[in-house]
């Protein structure tokens, strides 16, 4: 790649082609490969590449790049931030930003299969999430409602995530408002209906075990001791049950 302040050449990698399996309550696609995907970072300057960039976006982002601000990102904040500040900065789309603030929270997301996590990754967890919520509560009227719809549902799964079960029950009435007013639902009427279960009964987990793909549910049984009523009934129904003894089968 070139980068578009400065010139410099380098390379970046880009999948050719993949394929998904589900995703997780906050969007982030089960696949073979990482997401999101690495932005493309100019090696000198430090320029995540995010979007295409006219004559115009090169000057202000040479200038953007330079200030202390973006230089105190750099070393504190993902490359998906960076690129959600950017954004802002260049005038970008608020749906584009807040799409990659999205990314940014899977990015700081505590890894529910290693269960390890530190004191400034849920930091930084709670500050995006927080800052996602309160961009999807201020789009304009303007908005596409089928943007608004999936950044609504999404923010619900945000409060939800950090405990805030309340205000994550009045994101999903506001979301069901859109979803009146849509007529493609692509899904999210089912999504909507299960998020509220799983707000009902005070889930904050990363990977609720009703909010995932069904190859993955026998997973998660696996490596993490069920801990709740609903986890333990899942994790021990017959086809659960099933597909773990497949899992733990070994080859003859």
């Amino acid at each position: 790649m070139t980068c578009p302040v400065g010139g410099e050449t380098f390379s970046a990698w880009q999948p050719a082609m993949f394929s998904t399996y589900g995703e997780r309550p906050d969007g982030k696609p089960y696949s073979y490969l990482p997401f999101p995907f690495p932005l493309p970072e100019c090696p000198s300057n430090k320029l995540v590449v995010f979007d295409k960039v006219s004559t115009q976006d090169a000057e202000n982002l040479a200038r953007l790049i330079g200030t202390a601000d973006y230089k105190r990102l750099i070393g504190s904040e993902t490359t998906y931030y960076r690129a959600y500040w950017l954004a802002g900065k260049l005038g970008r789309p608020e749906v584009l930003r807040l799409g990659l603030l999205l990314s940014a929270i899977w990015q700081v997301t505590p890894d529910p299969r290693s269960q390890i996590s530190t004191d400034a990754q849920n930091s930084q967890f709670q500050r995006y999430q927080t800052l996602f919520i309160r961009g999807v509560r201020a789009l304009g009227p303007a908005t596409p409602v089928a943007d608004r719809l999936w950044l609504e549902a999404r923010a619900a799964n945000a409060a939800r995530q950090m405990g805030r079960f309340d205000e994550a029950a009045r994101l999903i009435d506001t979301a069901d408002r859109s979803l009146t007013l849509v007529t493609d639902k692509r899904g999210w009427d089912t999504y909507l209906a299960k998020l509220r279960a799983v707000i009902a009964r005070k889930d904050a987990g990363v990977e609720p075990l009703d909010m995932i793909p069904e190859q993955e549910v026998a997973f998660t049984c696996l490596r993490r001791p069920p801990s709740t009523s609903f986890d333990k009934a899942t994790c021990t129904s017959p086809e659960v049950v099933a597909r773990m003894a497949t899992l733990n089968a070994k080859p003859k």
